[in-house]
């Protein structure tokens, strides 16, 4: 529990860099109820810290009846706010320049290697021009190193795995 508690509390220090578990679960459908008390307290108090930031980064808004609204695409646009600034960040040290990808774009490139965002982990993907992070899945990591491609779709991408036929040596 002290764990938990030290996560939650790291997450109220990042909080303008990414979307966190409190942004996920704030917007989810599917709510746990959350008992006032011991560790439920403390999320408690973490979600409400978690929306006034929100309202101060103007990510959310504050209605006149004292109400935190956020846009329903939250998440989707935290996680891409920290992506394009992180991969900016990694330009400077790959001496690449980083591309953003959008919805139905496909990807390809060297699977490279992984970073941790506040976000999730992401794959980075590198070809001769740029690279670019994804969201990486375990699927991928026997793939380190070697070519792959697949289209972006919302919040994950479409791997896509099949091997071509032809003259040439297999890897």
């Amino acid at each position: 529990m002290q764990k938990l508690v030290g996560d939650l509390m790291l997450e109220l220090r990042e909080l303008d860099k990414g979307a966190t578990w409190l942004d996920r679960e704030m917007a989810s459908s599917n709510r746990a109820p959350i008992v006032r008390v011991g560790f439920g307290a403390e999320v408690d108090r973490a979600m409400k810290q978690r929306r006034e930031a929100l309202v101060a980064m103007g990510h959310a808004r504050r209605t006149p009846d004292n109400v935190i609204r956020a846009p329903g695409d939250l998440v989707k646009r935290l996680e891409r706010s920290e992506i394009e600034r992180v991969g900016k960040s990694m330009a400077a040290d790959k001496h690449a320049p980083f591309k953003m990808n959008d919805e139905g774009e496909r990807v390809s490139g060297v699977f490279t290697g992984t970073t941790n965002l506040v976000s999730g982990k992401y794959a980075i993907i590198e070809n001769a021009y740029e690279f670019t992070l994804v969201p990486w899945r375990p699927v991928i990591d026997e793939r380190l190193s070697r070519e792959i491609s697949g289209v972006v779709r919302g919040s994950g991408i479409s791997w896509d795995f099949t091997r071509t036929r032809g003259i040439g040596i297999g890897m």
